[in-house]
């Protein structure tokens, strides 16, 4: 579940960077609006620091899965 939580903002994140010049729609802003809310649900007694983090961890965590699972498809 985590993984696909994290899937689906990468996707979000990258379209925000590739449209932006444009501004946030209402569909965007409640997109954010709702990860942040999941986001202080799933950890309530988190510092700005502790979430950096632990969002540093998950991202190094895929990137490893993403490279042994390139090396298994070669």
């Amino acid at each position: 579940m985590r993984g696909r939580f994290l899937s689906l903002a990468l996707v979000l994140v990258g379209c925000c960077v590739a449209s932006a010049c444009r501004e946030e729609g209402a569909g965007e802003k409640a997109g954010r609006k709702l990860d942040e809310v999941v986001e202080k649900l799933q950890h309530p007694k988190e510092g700005p620091l502790e979430k950096l983090g632990r969002e540093t961890d998950e991202a190094l965590d895929d990137a490893k899965r993403a490279i042994e699972d390139a090396r298994e498809r070669d």
